[in-house]
């Protein structure tokens, strides 16, 4: 039994010392600024990273809608029903009513 309370003892005692220890090692200023250094670089890894995957997600969508129209036009073909110029609109002409009927 007082085995396990100096046990206990040196357990606490070395929680208290290595507590101070460290308290003292990382609110050290020189600490706080490599702690500063490290999370601004990977604030600017994520950043460069998030532009990336905008990126990529733009081009995917960009491939699927592609995806998309041809996988219909194919299936109009299969159909019967396909129309090269389906979506299309006829672009009206803006042409002054004297040029057309000279």
């Amino acid at each position: 039994m007082l085995f396990l309370k100096k046990e206990i003892l040196i357990s606490l005692l070395g929680g208290f010392v290595l507590g101070k220890a460290g308290e003292t090692i990382f609110g050290s200023e020189t600490a706080k600024k490599v702690y500063t250094k490290a999370a601004t670089g990977a604030f600017i890894a994520k950043d460069s990273i998030m532009d990336s995957v905008e990126k990529i997600q733009a081009e995917a969508m960009d491939i699927a809608a592609e995806a998309r129209i041809e996988a219909d036009n194919y299936q109009a073909k299969k159909d019967g029903t396909f129309d090269m110029f389906e979506g299309f609109e006829e672009e009206s002409s803006d042409l002054d009513e004297s040029v057309v009927e000279a």
